[in-house]
């Protein structure tokens, strides 16, 4: 390849064309310095993660699903855990899915859960147990999209394909000083560009390992970086405040800025006594289970969700847990964050934390404390009369269905 390049100069018929190539030789030289100086620090740092011991694509797939916005360390146990049950994709297509969530609960997305076990459904009663190969036939399979699939691809299958994730993204928009927010088609065109393709998993794990060790969203260590003379960012920004700006432009780097809605009034005496709410937005089957108010209380009659006040010393999800095992005599599946907001009283604050909920066996849920509950859809529980309190939950629920 030198030599063709070389004979291509001395045939150069102007001087920009003898330009244009001698930048061109030059890049590639320089990228294939970048390449080998990833390669022999990730030789140095490597973790040695279970997931980094198999070709399995099963194995690889539950890894890869597993770290979806979870930190490794936090995996690492529940995916160890996993195998021991469900040891391959048989094991998983035959469970039951009670059994699959339970296994499950603590890493967030049961839903991932339940299209895991659908691949694993398909791949043993459709497909003979064969797996696709390449990165385009296993996006074919339930919930695999364009960084999971190249994963498999990659590290199962061998073949030699980018990754792009947040990691790989924040360390080639710094390093290159890409323009924010990068565009995801372009990004995965660069990372294909960059690619060391005679060590593609390596070099793919390399990359992964600098975004989650050196090269973080928050405080990155650039002294260890392998890549700081070539660092553009650090070229660019000489000093230490203006480098601090650009890395926090670069935290996550494919995410694109939108303008944050508050709800609710801001506390603005904090001299006022607050309290604290719980609330469980709960779904199931595209309804929302809400509850009626007993006559006797305050606001009586009123419909609301399942929730109450949390007690001294309580988090948020042990709270909510109390609460739902108290008033529906359920249990909790998955909670994820759907809006916080005060409303001021004249004696006090009450700051509602509202959850988007899943449960185990939602169909035996009982109105253990209300007149009565009810399963609705989104245009149904727009219209049904909630207090004055929960009237920031209609609107983020406004906003989250009918606003998108």
């Amino acid at each position: 390849m030198k030599l063709l390049l070389v004979n291509l100069l001395n045939e150069c018929a102007c001087e920009k064309q003898y330009e244009y190539l001698w930048s061109f030789i030059r890049e590639r030289e320089l990228s294939s310095q970048q390449r080998q100086q990833l390669l022999r620090w990730y030789k140095r740092i490597r973790r040695d993660l279970p997931w980094r011991q198999t070709q399995d694509p099963y194995r690889i797939l539950v890894s890869e699903v597993m770290l979806q916005q979870t930190q490794v360390d936090r995996v690492i146990p529940f995916y160890h855990r996993f195998m021991e049950t469900f040891p391959n994709e048989q094991a998983l297509a035959d469970a039951d899915i009670t059994h699959v969530h339970r296994l499950w609960k603590g890493l967030g997305y049961p839903s991932r859960a339940e299209r895991l076990q659908k691949t694993c459904q398909i791949i043993t009663r459709e497909r003979d147990g064969q797996w696709p190969q390449t990165a385009e036939g296993l996006q074919e399979l339930p919930g695999i999209g364009p960084y999971t699939s190249a994963a498999v691809a990659c590290f199962a299958c061998g073949q030699s394909v980018p990754l792009v994730d947040t990691n790989v993204a924040r360390v080639y928009a710094r390093r290159d000083a890409l323009p924010i927010p990068l565009d995801k088609k372009l990004i995965w065109q660069h990372a294909e560009n960059h690619l060391a393709r005679r060590s593609a998993v390596a070099y793919n794990n390399a990359l992964m390992e600098l975004g989650a060790l050196v090269c973080t969203a928050r405080n990155p260590t650039c002294d260890e970086c392998p890549w700081k003379n070539s660092c553009q960012t650090l070229a660019q920004n000489p000093t230490e405040t203006t480098c601090e700006e650009e890395f926090k432009q670069t935290a996550n780097p494919m995410k694109v800025a939108s303008a944050k809605v508050q709800y609710g009034v801001t506390i603005s005496d904090k001299k006022k006594t607050r309290k604290h709410i719980v609330l469980a937005l709960i779904h199931h089957e595209g309804k929302y289970l809400i509850a009626k108010r007993p006559p006797s209380v305050h606001m009586g009659n009123y419909w609301e969700l399942p929730g109450g006040k949390k007690e001294k010393g309580e988090d948020d999800r042990i709270a909510l847990a109390r609460e739902i095992d108290e008033e529906l005599g359920a249990e909790i599946l998955s909670a994820r964050p759907f809006v916080t907001f005060t409303y001021e009283y004249p004696e006090f604050y009450l700051t509602f934390h509202c959850y988007r909920c899943r449960l185990f066996h939602p169909e035996l849920v009982q109105p253990l404390a209300a007149t009565e509950i009810k399963w609705v859809t989104p245009e149904e529980f727009m219209a049904y009369e909630f207090p004055p309190a929960n009237e920031a939950i209609k609107q983020r629920f406004q906003r989250y269905h009918f606003k998108k």
